[in-house]
Formats: C-alpha cells, structure tokens, sequence
C-alpha cells in the first residue's frame, strides 16, 4: 500500500519597493524618501552626509521614482 503523494507548494516572490535607498552622494545606505501627497512633494533627506532635496510629485509616482529623479539629476551634475 502505497500514501498519497504531497502537492508541491510553490512560493511566489514579489519583490517590494525598499524603504531606504543608496545615497548617490556619500554611498551609504541611508536615503529616506518621504511624499507628501496633498501639497504633491517629495521630500528627500541623507541621515549620513545631510543631502536635502524636494521635489513636485505626479499622483502615481512612488518612492522609487523619486529616487530615479534624483539619481538622475546628480549624475546630469557630474557632467
């Protein structure tokens, strides 16, 4: 007499958006992102090297976009 046999349980994994995101500045992992919906900013701080930037917020960006805008706008600086 043979048992059942156990269903295999596959697990999806879905990546999540992270809470704090590499600086482009001093490199640490210490950049917290903070929107603001009903004034439509984006407030950007470093806990490490002190970087500030805010930007205007579009209704259906998120943190991950803004830290692209960011990223984006340091290395057009660099240049």
């Amino acid at each position: 007499m043979g048992r059942r046999r156990r269903k295999k349980i596959v697990k999806v994994y879905k990546p999540k958006i992270p809470k704090i995101f590499t600086c482009p500045v001093c490199g640490s992992k210490s950049l917290n992102i903070t929107i603001n919906r009903k004034d439509g900013n984006a407030y950007v701080k470093c806990a490490n090297c002190k970087l500030e930037w805010s930007t205007n917020v579009k209704s259906y960006e998120e943190t991950i976009d803004i830290y692209h805008k960011l990223f984006d706008e340091y290395i057009d600086r660099l240049e």
